[in-house]
């Protein structure tokens, strides 16, 4: 093993003299003094500056001094030395530009920790005081702290399993003098002693998952799956062996498509074209659960996500849930932020409503009000004959009546119903949100859909758990 050193009983002793320090006494004018703390195991040199040189210099006082009086090994805690704990972290993303955290997964990382060895350390804690009434604040103070044990931690990494540890009081020794006294006057020394079971751990191996960062497989293959060979980020040059960080790696769930639907999201079997699957059928709908047992990663509801790529090659991000009675179906909860942005339209993205015209009843609204509607106002054979009236709803102020094609747009300025959009016209991929639900949708080859909602390639869709 090369050379390493963490410093770890150090970090325990200063745990201990922290634990020591901030206590103080009352002296005679009521004032409050605090105590200092020194690591007592000082070197020749550092004492003999604070000697100032000369053996006549009496030591000040008060102070407490903490030392390591003891360091034994622990066998009856011994476990098995070559037990190896793994622990799999992700990070979130890093924004070096805006210097925040983001809503993606960072860097990947696996810990193997190794088996600690136990020890217990002796701590000792003179006390030194220049009177009984000094020596009995300082010692009260502590003795109510250890009753009798205190729990001490050496470090905040949530993966260090050694970080905790306790102190406990074990012995002390209520004054160094003699009595009856003689004729030495050395400052009288209080020692208390305290224990503590610690781990001492090697060092842990961090691997760093960097290279691959796209992995799906043909978990439903029969016979034992292997990635033989990839190809480099063009298409063309085969890679075997090693994989460069230049390389793609697109592996699928099987041979199922994604169906997404009503802010749900279904494997369905492939069938060349994504077109007329019977989603009915059970020989065509995929279980979420067994795909998720053979998917190397923990699923978390709420925070593993489902990922689909559009056309204009952005991800929609979904968090996900599976059905407590349905293996079948996952619940989709959409990133908003993922979608794309609305189609302003007379100056809005967005529709108050979609309305069935012919059941809906409009009154009492204001000016601006907009719908989109999904049957025909007004245009029918009726309308071309003589002494047609329309319905009284979606009447003009002035009794005129409007006309609009299904999925066309409507905007209510106050006195006339006008088309800001006009579906019979437009063959752009429009965008628009209604703003009742929160939901998107996309007017493309002569329909509106969700914009999310469709069939996905097997290579257009993902899951980060």
């Amino acid at each position: 093993m090369d050379h390493f050193y963490d410093g770890q009983v150090r970090r325990y002793l200063t745990q201990f003299m922290n634990v020591m320090s901030n206590f103080a006494y009352k002296d005679s004018k009521g004032q409050l003094v605090q105590v200092p703390v020194r690591y007592g195991d000082m070197s020749r040199q550092v004492a003999n500056i604070l000697k100032k040189n000369s053996e006549n210099t009496i030591p000040s006082a008060p102070f407490i001094s903490c030392y390591i009086k003891d360091l034994q090994f622990d066998r009856p805690r011994m476990q098995d030395p070559t037990f190896v704990s793994k622990i799999h972290t992700r990070e979130r993303a890093w924004d070096e530009v805006g210097q925040e955290y983001l809503n993606t997964q960072g860097s990947n990382y696996t810990v193997e920790r190794m088996m600690p060895s136990p020890w217990i350390i002796t701590f000792a804690a003179d006390i030194w005081t220049t009177n009984t009434d000094m020596k009995l604040q300082l010692w009260e103070q502590l003795a109510v702290l250890f009753n009798p044990s205190f729990e001490i931690q050496t470090t905040d990494n949530y993966i260090d399993w050694t970080s905790l540890s306790v102190l406990d009081l074990t012995n002390q020794t209520w004054s160094s003098r003699t009595v009856p006294q003689g004729v030495n006057e050395d400052i009288d020394i209080m020692t208390m002693v305290f224990t503590s079971p610690v781990w001492i751990t090697p060092p842990a191996k961090v691997k760093k998952l960097g290279i691959i960062t796209k992995i799906i497989s043909n978990v439903y293959a029969v016979g034992q799956g292997t990635i033989n060979s990839v190809y480099d980020a063009e298409g063309a040059a085969e890679v075997f062996g090693e994989i460069s960080p230049d390389a793609t790696i697109t592996v699928t769930p099987g041979n199922y498509d994604l169906l997404v639907l009503n802010n749900t999201a279904q494997l369905v079997r492939s069938n060349g074209n994504g077109d007329d699957i019977d989603v009915s059928n059970p020989n065509n709908v995929g279980s979420w659960r067994s795909l998720l047992d053979l998917h190397p990663g923990k699923f978390t509801a709420g925070l593993s996500q489902l990922r689909f790529v559009q056309p204009d090659d952005t991800e929609v991000v979904a968090y996900v849930n599976l059905m407590s009675n349905d293996d079948y179906t996952m619940i989709l909860n959409i990133d908003t932020d993922t979608i794309p942005s609305n189609t302003i339209i007379a100056g809005r993205g967005s529709v108050d409503a979609v309305i069935n015209p012919e059941t809906f009843n409009p009154q009492g609204i204001i000016a601006g009000t907009r719908y989109l509607i999904l049957e025909d106002i007004n245009i029918n054979d009726q309308y071309l004959e003589p002494g047609y009236s329309g319905p009284t709803a979606w009447k003009n102020i002035d009794s005129s009546d409007p006309t609009a094609h299904a999925n066309d747009i409507i905007e209510w300025d106050g006195s006339t119903w006008n088309i800001v959009f006009d579906s019979a016209s437009t063959t752009d991929v429009i965008y628009i949100t209604n703003a009742y639900t929160g939901t998107q949708y996309k007017w493309d080859q002569g329909a509106w859909s969700k914009t999310y909602e469709g069939v996905y390639d097997k290579k257009l869709w993902r899951l980060v758990l």
